[in-house]
């Protein structure tokens, strides 16, 4: 029984603890805990003890209930555990004696918790740091916080919000520290997109006037953080050197020291934002740190010949690349394009930046790129510079064999248009059409002809920049090829009244006669800017450079006409010139005589103008079926079968309408799209405004025909065993259908008019139509 005061907190008494050792031995690993658990206390051997007193023992445990035989006549032992104020607690069993043993105040659970809160953060926080910085930013921060002082504070992504006394700085501050976190949440790893950096600067540029109250609790690590960011160089961060020059700034106020390399980025972009001086003054500071250390030689150097470039200082930047260029550090020999591209647009120092790309040239030896080549050259050509353009040019085609500076004569192998025109072509294919230009007169100033197809490639492309200094350069060297066409063609007329051995040559600037493309090329642009003045000027020239036409350039005058308001004349012009000149009219021909119907121009015809409109638009259709063979590759275009649909609906000509809309299908392969079918239903060029008017209630009644027919077909189709039941109408059997359909309903308009000599109108039609070989016989009518 237990002892009366209480020398230890938990206890076994004497007879149990020997009772237990002989059949427990489980409890002989249990051991004094200095807390409120304790192990039973030792007690002498059993083999010490005699008989009579063993006995005395059994009936004392028996007596207080302590002693119990199990299922398994096994002893079962009682715990107790002593609280502080001495009460006592039976403990359940022996896993609950343990846990005592383990956790004297149950404190260990609670802890546990706090443990795992306090994981979980510090997980989260390391997300966040990788998302931002990368896992080199995160693995640099963890280094840092195991080398600094417990006394020191820690590092953190986000500002104290409770030291700031005025409410508005505080909001300013709460919103920047949600916008860090946004970005922790949002960006795993990629780059930020605009809108993103956007907002970051946004919010750190409202809390920088609290910010500047207390710049000491602006921790290295957001500092870290914003220049991560807003530094970033890539697409999504157009104001990357304003966001410099503004953070390096505040960075200074703050007392940050800066990197190597944001140093070097500080410069740069206060130099960019227009702080020249500045920038000039902070790098000259630099000379004896930055200039002399070698892992920032190179890029410290390179960045002040660029500065200097820029601003025109030949002698500094002279004696910059005369310091990259004597040093021992590695670098890249590019570094002196700058300082060629300076020197190249001055006349007074070009002969210097010539060396200079000589100099390179000779340091990167077969490394040298077309891209350099290409480069170097373009810096010559924009400030007029062809010749030396030329000589450079001429290096990079014959790999440096040939040297042309100072040469009296240039060879025949390069003086040739041929030559010319594949750099010609190069520049012209990269855009810089200025550059083309000027090694086009600096042919000329040689005595060299360019091709007519190399200056019209030129022509082309001014006229496609749709620039008005281009366009009116292509206008300009244009008529100088057609004067040029137009005096030989004199001079070739004079000179059959002279003696043989009389030779004229020409005169002038020395352009290449101008051609069918030189004439085509003005025509389409006249065309398109609605120059019809201009356009008739240009065929009469045409016409006077005995040059055939083809089908393009007579398109382009007849569209003119019509666009012009002339449309009554395209007709007669496009028959007088076709037969003249034998020109073939192809889909762009038929769709402009098409437009020039007078049921297209005009918003309504007289009455009586009708029955003339209608055979003059037969007449039309059988024109176009006689050039069938012209659409036979590639079809019909599905705008002028419209135009030739509707220009019958317009009439009135139901017969000629169903006769031009089966001749489209049978001889032309057409099959109309679901808008046209639509817009003969109600009658109508536009779907759009007649929805909005009375016109409505037509176009749902016409869908809902359409809807109907399909879903009888549907039916028959799947009746027939022709479709399986459950399975939609494929695409190639709904248009198929849906030209029946069409079909069908033209012929039911036919059928309404209730004409007892129908058929006899129909023949009739067809053979105004051109379609009599295919009609041989009313029943043949079906068929077409």
């Amino acid at each position: 029984m237990p002892p009366r005061t209480a020398i230890v907190e938990n206890f076994i008494c004497r007879s149990c603890l020997s009772t237990l050792r002989k059949r427990t031995p489980a409890a002989q690993w249990a051991l004094r805990h200095s807390s409120q658990a304790a192990q039973p206390l030792a007690s002498t051997p059993s083999s010490r003890l005699s008989h009579e007193q063993e006995l005395e023992r059994q009936k004392t445990l028996e007596a207080l209930g302590l002693v119990k035989e199990d299922k398994n006549s096994r002893v079962s032992v009682h715990y107790f555990e002593q609280g502080k104020g001495g009460s006592l607690r039976r403990l359940r069993d022996e896993d609950e004696f343990g846990q005592s043993l383990m956790d004297p105040d149950g404190q260990t659970e609670g802890r546990l918790k706090e443990l795992e809160q306090e994981l979980e953060q510090a997980t989260q926080f390391t997300k966040i740091v990788e998302e931002i910085w990368g896992k080199q930013g995160a693995e640099k921060l963890r280094k840092r916080v195991a080398t600094q002082d417990d006394s020191l504070p820690k590092p953190s992504l986000l500002l104290p919000e409770e030291d700031w006394s005025a409410p508005q700085d505080r909001t300013h501050i709460v919103q920047l520290n949600n916008m860090i976190k946004t970005i922790g949440r949002k960006v795993h790893g990629g780059t930020l997109n605009l809108k993103r950096i956007n907002s970051l600067w946004k919010y750190y540029s409202a809390a920088r006037i609290a910010l500047s109250k207390r710049w000491e609790l602006v921790h290295e690590d957001i500092w870290d953080l914003l220049w991560q960011i807003l530094a970033a160089d890539h697409a999504n961060n157009p104001n990357r050197m304003s966001h410099i020059h503004v953070l390096v700034k505040d960075m200074h106020k703050a007392g940050v020291s800066l990197r190597d390399d944001q140093q070097l980025l500080a410069i740069e972009a206060s130099f960019i934002s227009g702080f020249r001086e500045d920038a000039i003054t902070a790098h000259k500071k630099l000379v004896t740190t930055l200039g002399a250390n070698p892992e920032t030689f190179a890029e410290f150097w390179q960045l002040g010949l660029r500065m200097y470039c820029l601003m025109g200082d030949v002698a500094r930047a002279e004696r910059v690349a005369s310091t990259l260029l004597e040093s021992a550090h590695d670098k890249d020999p590019r570094y002196l394009l700058p300082f060629i591209r300076m020197c190249a647009g001055n006349p007074a120092t070009v002969e210097k930046g010539f060396e200079m790309y000589q100099q390179l040239r000779s340091i990167l030896g077969d490394s040298i790129t077309i891209d350099d080549y290409d480069q170097i050259i373009s810096y010559f050509l924009a400030s007029n510079e062809t010749e030396f353009a030329f000589y450079i040019f001429v290096e990079m085609m014959t790999s440096n064999t040939v040297d042309l500076r100072g040469a009296y004569r240039v060879p025949p192998s390069i003086a040739n248009p041929f030559f010319y025109g594949k750099w010609l072509k190069r520049l012209i294919g990269a855009g810089d059409l200025q550059g083309a230009y000027n090694v086009l007169l600096h042919m000329k100033s040689k005595g060299v002809m360019p091709h007519a197809i190399v200056v019209n490639g030129l022509i082309g492309a001014w006229l496609r920049s749709s620039t008005a200094d281009n366009i009116q350069k292509a206008e300009d060297v244009a008529w100088a090829m057609i004067n040029t066409r137009m005096q030989f063609l004199s001079i070739r007329k004079d000179m059959q009244n002279l003696a043989s051995y009389v030779r004229l040559r020409q005169y002038g600037e020395g352009w290449p006669r101008a051609n069918l493309e030189t004439f085509s090329l003005l025509a389409e642009n006249y065309k398109d800017r609605g120059l019809h003045a201009k356009m008739e000027d240009l065929w009469g020239a045409f016409r006077s450079a005995e040059i055939a036409p083809d089908s393009f350039i007579l398109n382009q005058l007849l569209f003119s006409y019509l666009q012009d308001g002339q449309g009554k004349h395209v007709a007669s012009l496009s028959r007088d010139l076709t037969e003249h000149y034998q020109i073939e009219p192809d889909s762009w021909t038929f769709l402009v005589l098409w437009q020039a119907l007078p049921v297209n121009r005009l918003v309504q015809l007289p009455p009586g103008q009708i029955p003339e409109e209608i055979s003059r638009t037969r007449s039309l259709f059988a024109e176009l079926v006689k050039s069938a063979h012209i659409f036979a590759t590639s079809g019909i275009d599905v705008k002028l079968a419209r135009y030739i649909l509707h220009s019958f609906r317009k009439l009135d000509d139901k017969i000629g309408l169903l006769l031009a809309y089966r001749a489209l299908r049978q001889i032309f392969k057409f099959t109309p799209p679901d808008i046209i079918i639509l817009e003969l239903q109600v009658g109508s060029m536009d779907i759009e405004r007649t929805g909005k008017g009375k016109g409505g209630l037509r176009l749902m009644h016409a869908g809902k025909q359409v809807e109907t027919y399909l879903k009888r077909r549907h039916q028959e189709l799947i009746a027939s065993g022709e479709l399986r039941a459950g399975v939609n109408l494929p695409d190639d059997v709904k248009r198929e259908e849906l030209s029946n359909f069409l079909d069908q309903f033209l012929q039911n308009q036919i059928a309404v008019l209730e004409e007892p000599n129908v058929e006899e109108y129909i023949t009739q039609a067809a053979i105004e139509m051109g379609l009599q070989s295919e009609v041989r016989s009313p029943e043949a009518l079906s068929d077409i």
